[in-house]
């Protein structure tokens, strides 16, 4: 039996695995008393071990190995104990002395655990590996006891205070305050001696936390003369009595702890807090920017006082505070500058200055603080612009703020464009929202452009030509300031990609300049109240310009830029017809000039649609403007979308636009085809398509397939013409066009011997003979019976002598319908058992001669089959 085992609780003996806490009786296994008992069970072990040896006489073997120290982690084990000299029989060792034990292993004296033991309970390998880190330590029930006495005691010292204060008179009441504080000063003086941090950072809470008590209590009592000073300066001299205390208590606590207590660092931070609110409301007369200022100086002298103490989580909490300090100062210095935006009232009644004083000692700050200088030098810049854009705007609204805005936006852009210091860096954190506010403007101000293209197309073609683009959101500015404010707009596009921070968007400066040009391009004809066409036409040369940059190659946006911006112009235009048609044709130019430049091939199909419906359209548009006949604007737009198929299938064979060409050309022609107009127009300019696709299938080699489309169109065209003329015979309809598919299909049944008579012959046999079937079968003893038979035997005829199986089905069907409509009548008059009998002796023959019949209907359908 071993007195040490790593399995079993030194306690209780019950078994563990590796827990922090015996699962049986609660022990703490990773406390130092634990540890010490653990060397202390070891030695016994091994002094067992010593005394067997000595008593069996034997050579001294070395001891049993160690069982592993479930509370040890990084120490290495002790080394073996010494054996002792052997002992001859004869010469007993002396009574009275104890047997000679070898070194004994280490351990540690009581005191605070490793930062080894922090991860509790028992490490099978004795030690932390290599890399790994220690999991923070969790509050201890000594701790949790701790804390909740803390809090508790300093509820009940304010239950005492408020509720049972006024039972006590003026002696027993400053009795109380010195006792029970002084008390808890000497326990915390006790704790502290101890080295018991944990109870030290809870009693110096309950000592600060009844000073305070005992300070305002006092002030309300009137002890020491203190009701005579007012709340704010209370408030003051106990800010600067705490942060005092928090010194001094820290000081003292660090000689004995070797560490610095939080709890007095926390109220250091409290008691500058205290005193910079207190510093605010001294002065209650004054504007509250000059009070929040007069608040960052208290906390800032205090803050600097707390330095020469060296006490770490005391200054990082005076500079957490002061900087909310500034924070507040700032803002609130900033709204006396919006309150009071006049010139004279920010400089001749000083409401300006508060902010001047901020941006100086956010400069100041940046020069003495290098971790805060980006953000500091960003609030300084901030507040210049402030300074100039705010009464700029008041003085002059609403154009002296978009000029202070455009000027500062460019000039900051410019200036921020170098430089990768914490300097350079703060200016351009400064320069961000004024750079961001001039591209809003200009967004905002889209709301006027969207305005006027939706008062456009509300009177549609109906208004004067010289007629004026009209703003609502900024009405009465002046024309010239949007001059400025395109310009600002450009210079700051081509800058702030410049920036460092935005070396991967430099290449795409020209983009940018060329997405603000046209932005403040399209704002700038709108606000400077341009008339109709003088806007239009400035719209279109900027797109003309975006065009030669986007041949040039000068950025990826530059195309898209340029189209989207004809298509604003466009828009714009449609109060006047002669300006949007104009606008059409001067847009279908540019957007053919982009289909036409570099680039890729669905982008410069994309332009190249759009050109083409901008270029018909406009075409159309220029033709209605000469009051012609009702018919010829549909025409013309049937003429220019044909005579741009032509030129695709010969000029642009092989440009990757060609497609969309054709199909936005089609487009315009289907919709000039079925424009409103009288029959006899649109059946004129089917037959135009009919003709012009028939023939372009003979001049284009791989746009034979017009010929279809053209036949189809001509076959439109006729049934127009007949629906005209007012024919009431299907015939009239359908039999030219049977005549014309059966033609086509003779010409290719010799031209190709190895396609089906179907596929040929089977449009026009169904065109020709089919609806005249059943006009012929409800009265099959008239002209169209007759025709229609001389017909079906004629296509019978032919698919006999040529094995054609189109013609022969159709034949043998159409025939067979003849005859059987034409024996109906004879057969219903005649008697029933005539009929009777003579259905019944077919029925016979077929029954008698089934073989032969089976034997022939299967030569029948070979014989079909084998046509061609």
């Amino acid at each position: 039996m071993r007195f040490a085992d790593p399995q079993a609780c030194p306690d209780c003996r019950g078994a563990i695995a590796g827990q922090s806490t015996c699962p049986h009786c609660g022990l703490d296994l990773t406390s130092a008393e634990v540890r010490q008992l653990w060397q202390t069970l070891l030695q016994a072990d091994e002094l067992l071990a010593r005394a067997a040896l000595r008593r069996d006489r034997s050579v001294q073997a070395p001891p049993p190995p160690q069982a592993a120290d479930p509370f040890a982690t990084a120490a290495p084990p002790p080394p073996p104990p010494a054996a002792p000299a052997p002992v001859p029989p004869a010469t007993p060792p002396p009574p009275a002395q104890s047997p000679t034990v070898g070194p004994l292993p280490s351990y540690p004296q009581p005191g605070p655990v490793p930062a080894d033991y922090a991860l509790g309970g028992f490490l099978q390998s004795g030690q932390l590996r290599a890399g790994e880190r220690t999991p923070p330590k969790e509050w201890s029930v000594g701790t949790i006891l701790l804390t909740l006495g803390a809090f508790g005691l300093i509820v009940a010292g304010f239950i005492f205070v408020t509720r049972s204060w006024g039972d006590l008179g003026l002696v027993g009441r400053t009795l109380v305050l010195l006792g029970v504080t002084a008390g808890f000063a000497a326990l915390g003086v006790w704790v502290t001696r101890r080295t018991l941090r944990a109870s030290a950072e809870a009693v110096w809470t309950v000592v600060l936390a009844l000073l305070t008590l005992d300070f305002f209590a006092a002030r309300h009592e009137g002890m020491l003369g203190l009701d005579g000073m007012s709340i704010a300066w209370a408030w003051v001299v106990w800010g600067v009595v705490l942060v005092g205390l928090g010194i001094l208590i820290g000081r003292f606590a660090r000689a004995f702890l070797n560490a610095d207590l939080l709890s007095t660092a926390l109220v250091g931070g409290l008691g500058i807090t205290l005193a910079g609110i207190g510093a605010a409301n001294v002065p209650a007369d004054w504007d509250m920017p000059w009070r929040s200022i007069l608040a960052l100086v208290a906390a800032g002298l205090l803050a600097l006082a707390t330095r020469p103490a060296g006490i770490r989580p005391l200054t990082i909490t005076a500079r957490v505070v002061v900087a909310a300090f500034f924070t507040w100062s700032y803002v609130v210095a900033v709204i006396g500058l919006v309150d009071h935006p006049k010139v004279d009232e920010l400089v001749g009644d000083g409401h300006g200055l508060p902010l001047v004083l901020m941006a100086v000692a956010a400069v100041v700050i940046a020069w003495l603080v290098a971790p805060v200088r980006i953000w500091a030098v960003a609030l300084a810049v901030f507040a210049v612009c402030a300074l100039v854009a705010v009464p700029s705007g008041d003085a002059w609204r609403p154009e002296g703020a978009w000029l202070a805005v455009a000027g500062l936006a460019a000039v900051l852009a410019v200036a921020a464009s170098r430089g990768t210091n914490a300097w350079a860096k703060g200016l351009r954190g400064g320069a961000t929202p004024v750079v961001g506010g001039l591209v809003l403007l200009h967004l905002g101000l889209l709301a006027d452009v969207f305005n006027a293209i939706g008062n456009g197309f509300d009177a549609a073609w109906s208004g004067p030509w010289d007629g004026r683009l009209d703003p609502v959101w900024a009405e009465d500015t002046a024309a010239w300031v949007v001059i400025p404010m395109v310009i600002g707009l450009v210079v700051v596009a081509w800058f702030v990609p410049r920036w460092p921070e935005l070396k991967a968007i430099h290449r795409h400066a020209s983009s940018a300049v060329a997405v603000a040009l046209a932005l403040g391009a399209l704002v700038a004809v709108v606000e400077a109240r341009l008339q109709l066409w003088a806007g239009v036409s400035a719209l279109m040369v900027v797109a003309a310009a975006l065009l030669a940059a986007h041949v040039r190659n000068l950025g990826v946006l530059v195309g898209p830029t340029a189209a989207v911006l004809v298509g604003f112009a466009a828009a714009l235009a449609a109060p006047n017809q002669g300006v949007s048609a104009s606008a059409y044709v001067a847009g279908a130019v540019v957007l053919a000039g982009l289909s036409y430049a570099k680039g890729a091939d669905w982008a410069r199909q994309t332009y190249a649609i759009a050109s083409v419906i901008a270029f018909v359209g406009g075409l159309v548009a220029a033709a209605d403007l000469l009051d012609p006949p009702h018919a010829v604007p549909a025409l013309v737009g049937v003429v220019v979308s044909l005579a741009l198929v032509a030129a695709t299938g010969v000029v642009l064979r092989d440009q990757p636009v060609r497609i969309g060409v054709e199909a936005a050309a089609g487009f315009t022609m289907f919709v000039a085809l079925i424009a409103e107009g009288s029959t006899s127009e649109a059946a004129v300019r089917w037959t135009i398509v009919g003709v012009v696709l028939i023939g372009l299938s003979f001049v284009v080699p791989d746009r034979q397939w017009y010929l279809w489309l053209g036949g189809a169109a001509l076959a439109v065209a006729y049934v127009l013409l007949v629906v005209d003329s007012g024919f009431s015979f299907v015939e009239a309809y359908t039999l030219p066009l049977g005549a014309i598919a059966l033609a086509v299909g003779f010409y290719f049944v010799r031209k190709k011997p190895d396609m089906e008579t179907w596929l040929l012959l089977g449009p026009g046999l169904t065109l020709a003979l089919v609806p005249s079937v059943p006009q012929a079968l409800a009265n099959p003893t008239d002209l169209r019976a007759l025709l229609l038979g001389i017909g079906a035997a004629a296509a019978l005829t032919l698919g006999i002598r040529f094995s054609w199986q189109a013609p022969f089905v159709f034949g043998v069907t159409i025939l067979t319908l003849l005859v059987l409509f034409n024996i109906g009548p004879y057969a219903n008059a005649a008697p029933r058992v005539v009929l009777i009998a003579a259905v019944s002796a077919m029925l016979l023959g077929f029954g008698i001669t089934w073989e032969d019949r089976v034997r022939d209907g299967r030569k029948l359908v070979g014989y079909v089959r084998s046509m061609r």
